[in-house]
């Protein structure tokens, strides 16, 4: 037996239960969150992998790859490809979800009329093509849920001991760097910047990630509510809200949404309660 295995084996008898889907199923795996692919030279942050069952580790993998493009294609100045790992990524994905790529370019008309709504002028010789954001298809915003459900279970686990139950309510609010070319910064985060949380330190061998990926973690005395913000570099981000206590948070959907939105709003990753939109 290998030592990986070993390490593997050892886990699982430490962390018997699966955290993504509430405690009730056997972890037989180890996922990696966020994505080991999202990170350059897949050197990912350590502490983050989680006891999981199958179907909740397997059933992530397609988004798995969009998180990782979207993360890489997301960074300025070649930072998101040091390792040339992106055009492979990229033609994997698009392999997934054909004409992927293509439904990402926007028109012309879209391009220059996003460019304007971004304040984003070209330079002479440059078109407004060369300049233009990507549109993101519908599969990403699911990508990016996916995610932040699996994380934010995984960051509770962490800090309380115990899987983040099923009754419980996750609240998300997500954005790309479109926001700071159009606000000139990301509202959700200013709006909750001054609570009080820890940011833990994201290592790997000694090396700081913190260019690829920070968290905060505000959490209240009775464990029973907290909030998760999350950057990925300059590429996106998300904030997710959560309460175990069903009904409590989903009361203020509302007017979480009226506060950020001129961010997007907040949206339900997890509820048994009934809501209205």
């Amino acid at each position: 037996m290998g030592s990986a295995t070993r390490r593997r084996k050892s886990f699982l008898q430490e962390n018997p239960l699966c955290i993504f889907c509430g405690g009730v199923e056997k972890a037989t795996t180890v996922e990696h969150c966020p994505p080991r692919a999202m990170f350059q030279g897949r050197k990912w942050p350590e502490g983050f992998e989680f006891p999981s069952c199958a179907e909740c580790n397997h059933g992530s993998t397609n988004d798995d790859l969009l998180i990782a493009v979207l993360a890489r294609i997301g960074q300025n100045d070649g930072q998101g490809d040091q390792d040339g790992a992106l055009s492979g990524l990229v033609k994997s994905a698009n392999r997934q979800y054909p004409n992927l790529i293509q439904n990402m370019k926007p028109t012309a008309l879209e391009e220059r009329n996003l460019n304007k709504r971004l304040g984003i002028n070209p330079v002479s010789g440059q078109a407004h093509q060369d300049i233009a954001a990507m549109k993101l298809p519908d599969v990403f915003h699911k990508a990016v849920a996916v995610l932040a459900s699996k994380l934010v279970k995984g960051v509770y686990y962490q800090y309380v001991g115990k899987a983040f139950p099923l009754d419980g309510c996750l609240l998300m609010n997500w954005f790309t760097n479109a926001q700071i070319f159009l606000h000139g910064n990301y509202i959700v985060s200013d709006i909750f910047k001054s609570i009080d949380g820890e940011v833990p330190p994201i290592v790997r061998s000694g090396k700081y990630l913190d260019d690829q990926f920070e968290i905060k973690l505000s959490i209240s005395s009775d464990k029973n509510s907290f909030m998760l913000q999350v950057l990925f570099g300059k590429s996106f981000g998300f904030v997710v809200i959560g309460c175990v206590e069903a009904g409590r948070l989903e009361t203020r959907l509302n007017d979480l949404r009226d506060q950020a939105k001129r961010d997007g709003p907040f949206v339900i990753l997890q509820s048994q309660c009934e809501t209205k939109s």
